[in-house]
Parts: C-alpha cells; sequence; structure tokens
C-alpha cells in the first residue's frame, strides 16, 4: 500500500467519526480527527458539540502520554483545516504545534473566510509538513450544509426536502384525505428510522397546515438518537386546533407561521393556549425573506417534510439545497401524486438502499 492510499485509508475514518456529530455541530462542522504513529492508530475524537472541544483537542488529549519526540513522527488526519483563530475555543493548529505533531493531512480548506488556508500556513511555518485534498470530495459532500452557511449571498437556512412515494410516483392513496385519519406508511421500517436520523441532523423540520390536520404527526426523533428539531408548521389563516396536538408531548418547541392580518385578528389567548406554541407572522413576505427570518433566529438548516403542496411551493420557488426521495416498491395505483421535479434535477440523483426502498439523492452544487 503506497502512502496515498494510507492517508486515504485514516482519511475515511476520520470522515466517519465526524458523522459522529452530525446531530449536535450545525452550524460548526463536522469533524474528525485520527492520529497515526507508525501506522497504527493512536488516538482518535470529533468534534461533539456546537460550542465544545473540537476534533482535534478531544484526540490530543487522549495521548497526554506521548511526547514532543513521539509526535514529530505522527501524522494526523483531519477531514476539515483546522482553525487558527479564537472562537468558542483556542485555535486548533495552536495546540497541533505546541504538541509538535509532524504531519497534518486534511481532505480540504475551511470556508470560513477567518481561516480559509491560514490554518495550513501557521502549521506550515511551524515545519509541519501539510498534505491538502485527501478524499476531498467525499469532505465537501459531508459538510455541505457548513460551507453553504459560509457564503455571505446564503442567508436563508439550508434546506432539504423529503417524501416517500409509490412506486408509481404516489405519496398517499388518498387525493383529499380526511381530518386525523392518521399517516399512511408506504415505506419501509428501515427507511423510517433513517427519515427520524434526517430529522435529528437539521435545526428544524417544517410542514404544511394540511399536514398536521390529517397526520397530526410528533414530528420526533423517537426511532433514533438526539434532539427534537424545532417543528415549523405553515398555516396562514390559524386554523388549526393547537391543544390538541400530538407534538405537544414531545420536547422542543412549535412554531407557526401565518400571514401578518390573520395574526392581527386572532386574539394573543390563541398564542398562548398551548405552551411551547410560537406565533410568527411573517407569510405575507416572500419565501426568501420568511426564510431569511428563520435563518435569523437560530434555524440553520430545515427538512421539509410536506404534504405535496407545500414540497411543491419550495420546489417552484428554487428554495432548496437537497432533495432525497424514499421510493417502496408498492404500487398505489392512484391517490395523491408526488412533487414534480424541475427539470434541472432530473438525472442528477444518486441512488442507493435504506433496506427494501430505494433512496435517491440530489445534491445542489454551492
Amino acid at each position: 500500500m503506497n502512502i496515498l492510499e494510507k492517508d486515504e485509508e485514516w482519511m475515511s475514518r476520520a470522515i466517519e467519526l465526524a458523522k459522529l456529530g452530525s446531530s449536535h455541530t450545525l452550524p460548526n462542522p463536522m469533524v474528525g480527527c485520527v492520529i497515526v504513529l507508525d501506522n497504527q492508530v493512536i488516538s482518535e475524537g470529533y468534534h461533539e458539540k456546537f460550542g465544545e472541544a473540537h476534533a482535534e483537542v478531544n484526540a490530543l488529549a487522549k495521548i497526554p502520554e506521548y511526547s514532543i519526540d513521539q509526535l514529530r513522527k505522527a501524522t494526523a488526519y483531519i477531514n476539515l483545516e483546522p482553525c487558527n483563530c479564537f472562537g468558542k475555543t483556542p485555535p486548533c493548529v495552536d495546540l497541533l504545534i505546541s504538541r509538535n505533531v509532524g504531519r497534518v493531512v486534511c481532505a480540504m480548506k475551511d470556508p470560513n473566510p477567518k481561516v480559509f488556508g491560514l490554518g495550513f500556513t501557521r502549521l506550515r511555518e511551524a515545519g509541519i509538513e501539510v498534505v491538502v485534498g485527501v478524499l476531498e470530495e467525499d469532505a465537501l459532500e459531508l459538510n455541505r450544509k457548513f460551507i453553504a452557511l459560509q457564503h455571505s449571498n446564503f442567508t436563508r437556512p439550508y434546506i432539504t426536502l423529503k417524501w416517500a412515494q409509490s412506486s408509481d410516483g404516489y405519496i398517499d392513496p388518498e387525493v383529499k384525505a380526511k381530518k386525523n385519519r392518521g399517516s399512511y406508511p408506504i415505506t419501509s421500517s428501515q427507511t423510517q428510522k433513517a427519515v427520524h436520523k434526517l430529522r435529528a441532523d437539521n435545526t428544524a423540520i417544517l410542514v404544511g397546515r394540511r399536514t398536521v390536520d390529517v397526520d397530526n404527526p410528533s414530528l420526533s426523533v423517537r426511532f433514533t438518537e438526539g434532539n427534537n428539531p424545532t417543528r415549523i408548521i405553515v398555516d396562514p389563516r390559524l386554523e388549526l386546533d393547537y391543544s390538541s396536538l400530538k407534538m405537544n408531548s414531545e420536547k422542543g418547541e412549535t412554531w407557526v407561521l401565518c400571514n401578518d392580518e390573520q395574526h392581527r385578528e386572532t386574539s394573543n389567548s390563541k398564542e398562548e393556549e398551548v405552551v411551547g406554541i410560537k406565533i410568527l407572522p411573517w407569510l405575507n413576505l416572500a419565501t426568501e425573506n420568511w426564510l431569511k427570518k428563520l435563518r435569523n433566529a437560530g434555524v440553520h438548516s430545515i427538512l421539509v417534510e410536506g404534504g405535496t403542496f407545500t414540497l411543491q411551493k419550495f420546489l417552484d420557488s428554487d428554495c432548496y439545497d437537497d432533495i432525497e426521495i424514499f421510493i417502496s416498491d408498492k404500487e398505489l395505483g392512484g391517490g395523491l401524486m408526488a412533487p414534480e421535479l424541475p427539470d434541472t434535477v432530473s438525472g442528477q440523483f444518486k441512488e442507493t438502499h435504506v433496506g427494501e426502498d430505494k433512496m435517491k439523492l440530489y445534491i445542489r452544487k454551492c
């Protein structure tokens, strides 16, 4: 095995570790660190939670017994450029330099303008060998949310559109399902777990009024580990009975987007009748503008779960970054059609399988 193959092997492990922080790091990136000496892993770490220690810190903290002479022969594999400035934690480059790590292999530059190559410069100035670009494409895909959020012209949350459909293109067997009918499962239990992981990996989950009216969903992450996302309901005229929602018994907040005039016409008591419900009268604004308000309120990513009308609104408004479609092998033979994809998206999906179901993923390039 040549040196590049070895570098790719250990970088693959760093990326695997980074994914462990997927539900807790945003708006920070997911980062893993593997420290190798004499072709053996001597320590590993990852960024576990926003505001807490970075991957390099966690990895090096596990090996205090290694001297600077020993670590001079070691290599640190990190999927993102080490930070060179103070944020919520001290610069990681200072730690790598002080511990005398001899070689640093990274997958990509940090897109944060405060870093963007300056971490590599500091390391090289300290005499540390630096290699950049190992498994770069994998690293870019992993941290695509973080990368998008760094762009000055990207002012809304990162948006993932998700739905499940039958093999013949329907998301529900009924076009006009009755109130409180309950959800109709199309895909497998494995897909359900995957969807709950998607929820945990996003700051918020958004659904339309009709979905709440029919399904009365919990919108929780009960089939995986992680925190419940903030629940956002689009209810322009405040027509739902918020006192009867299943999600009221779940941890986390519920925000309701409505029209400004409807909000003014509704008594203050409606806002206060259920603890945890926040009414946001922003729907009179253009889609991009109310999404910007959500971003400013701390919503960095949104998983849009539907239904068809709501999903189509995002598609038609060109407000999306990822599209994830779970396709069952079942045929419904009729019902509510799945959203219609733009021509620019068709043919650009990656396909894989989740249990019995097919999963199609589209990632928009920044």
